[in-house]
C-alpha cells in the first residue's frame, strides 16, 4: 500500500504477489482475500483490465469462506464496476455498484460517507455511458450534497486546530507590535530627555510604563498556550497525549453522549524491535503509527492518542461495539503496510474495544478496553478482541 500510494506501482504488484504466495503457503484466506484484491487495485491504475478481473474474481471467491468487513465487500464491488466501466461495459458495472448501495443501506456508520461518494460517482458514470442522464444528475446532485459534508465534517477539525494556532500567532503579532512601539517610545524619551522637555517626557514614561504592562501579559498569555500545547501533545509522535484524550472522553461524558466506543491499541513485539533494531527504528515505528491514525481518522470525528509507551487509544463517537471492532480491525491490517526502513521491518498490533454503557465510569471503561487488549495479546496477537 505504501509503493501504490507513491504510485510505484511495479514494487506494489511484486508486495501484493508476495502477499498471495505466502497466504497460500501459511493457508490464511482473510489475506488471499486482501492480496488480490490489492493487486486488482494496481492493476486497475496500471490499465492492465483483463489481469484486473481475474485479480478480483479470485478476491471474490473468498468472500464466503472469511469474515470480511463490508467494506473490503463495498471496495471488491466498486473494483468490479471501474473495470468494467473502462472496458465499456456499462450494464455489468451497474450490477456490482446495485450490489454496493444495497450494502451501504446498512452500514450504518460516518464513515460510510466515503464509500458512498465513490459509489456515487460510479454509478453517474454508468449511468451516463448508458444514455441515463437524468439519472446521472440525480446521483451527482446526491454526490456533490455527500461531499460537502464530509468537507465540513473535515473542516471542523481543521478549524479547532486553526483556532488553537491562530490565537498563538495572534498573540505573537501583538507582542512584536508592543515590542516595536516600546522601542519607538525609547527613543523619544531619550530625545526629549536631551532636549530638555521634561513634561513631555514624563508622558512618555508613563506610555512605557503601560508597554511594559502589556509586553509582560501578552508574554505570559503567549508562555500559557505554549505550555497547553506541550501539556496536550506527545512529544515524539506530535499526537494528542493521555491527558488530553481523557479529557475529550470526559467531554463526552459530560456532554451526555453515551453512544460511543474505545480501543486501546498495542504495537506487538514492540521491546525485540528496540532491542533488535535499536530505539531509533522504534521510535520511528511509534511516529509512523500516529502518522498512519492521523491519516485513516483525517474526515471523522474520532480522536486518538499516545497513551503511553506503545499503546494508542482511539475514541469514536456514535460507533456501536461491533462496528468499533471492524474500524479498529481495518486500522491494524492498514499497520501491516508500513515500512520501515530498507529492513521491511512489519509491524502487527493488538487492540481490545468497548463500549460505553449508562452508568458506566470512564476508569470502568478503559478497563475493559485494557482487560480486552491483554486478551488479544494472550491469543496469539495480531487481532481484536471485544
Amino acid at each position: 500500500m505504501t509503493y501504490e500510494r507513491a504510485e510505484k506501482l511495479d514494487s506494489a504488484a511484486a508486495c501484493y504477489e508476495e502477499m498471495i504466495m505466502l497466504s497460500a503457503m501459511v493457508k490464511a484466506p482473510r489475506y488471499l482475500f486482501l492480496a488480490p484484491a490489492g493487486k486488482a487495485n494496481v492493476a486497475l491504475k496500471q490499465k492492465k483490465y483483463s489481469q484486473a478481473l481475474q485479480l478480483l474474481y479470485l478476491a471474490k471467491s473468498y468472500v464466503n469462506k472469511v469474515i470480511v468487513n463490508p467494506a473490503h465487500i463495498i471496495a471488491l464491488n466498486n473494483g468490479f464496476a471501474k473495470t468494467f466501466l473502462a472496458l465499456q461495459q456499462p450494464e455489468q458495472a451497474l450490477e456490482y455498484i446495485q450490489a454496493s448501495e444495497l450494502l451501504l443501506t446498512d452500514y450504518d456508520r460516518p464513515l460510510n460517507n466515503r464509500y458512498s461518494r465513490n459509489t456515487l460517482s460510479l454509478k453517474a458514470q454508468s449511468l451516463e455511458q448508458l444514455g441515463r442522464f437524468a439519472e446521472a444528475t440525480n446521483a451527482l446532485k446526491l454526490l456533490i450534497k455527500l461531499t460537502e459534508q464530509a468537507k465540513e465534517t473535515t473542516q471542523q477539525k481543521l478549524e479547532q486546530e486553526a483556532r488553537s494556532r491562530f490565537e498563538s500567532t495572534q498573540q505573537d503579532i501583538k507582542l512584536q507590535l508592543a515590542e516595536e512601539k516600546f522601542k519607538y517610545q525609547q527613543i523619544t524619551l531619550d530625545k526629549l530627555a536631551k532636549e530638555g522637555q521634561l513634561q513631555a517626557a514624563y508622558s512618555v514614561i508613563g506610555i512605557l510604563a503601560i508597554l511594559s504592562i502589556t509586553i509582560f501579559a501578552l508574554n505570559q498569555r503567549k508562555a500559557y498556550l505554549r505550555s497547553q500545547r506541550r501539556a496536550n501533545t506527545d512529544p515524539l509522535t506530535g499526537a494528542h497525549n493521555r491527558r488530553y484524550i481523557l479529557d475529550f472522553i470526559a467531554a463526552q461524558l459530560i456532554g451526555k453522549q453515551q453512544n460511543f466506543s474505545v480501543s486501546i491499541l498495542d504495537i506487538d513485539h514492540f521491546k525485540q524491535v528496540n532491542d533488535q533494531y535499536g530505539h531509533d527504528i522504534g521510535d520511528q515505528a511509534l511516529i509512523a503509527f500516529s502518522a498512519l491514525l492521523t491519516e485513516q481518522l483525517a474526515d471523522t470525528e474520532y480522536q486518538f492518542a499516545r497513551f503511553g509507551g506503545e499503546e494508542f487509544i482511539v475514541v469514536m463517537p456514535n460507533l456501536t461495539l461491533a462496528q468499533g471492532h471492524d474500524f479498529i480491525g481495518n486500522l491494524c491490517i492498514c499497520l501491516k503496510t508500513l515500512s520501515l526502513t530498507d529492513k521491511k521491518i512489519t509491524l502487527t498490533s493488538s487492540a481490545g474495544v468497548a463500549q460505553m454503557q449508562p452508568g458506566l465510569a470512564l476508569n470502568t471503561l478503559l478497563k475493559v478496553a485494557d482487560t480486552n487488549l491483554y486478551h488479544a495479546k494472550n491469543t496469539g496477537r495480531d487481532k481484536v478482541c471485544s
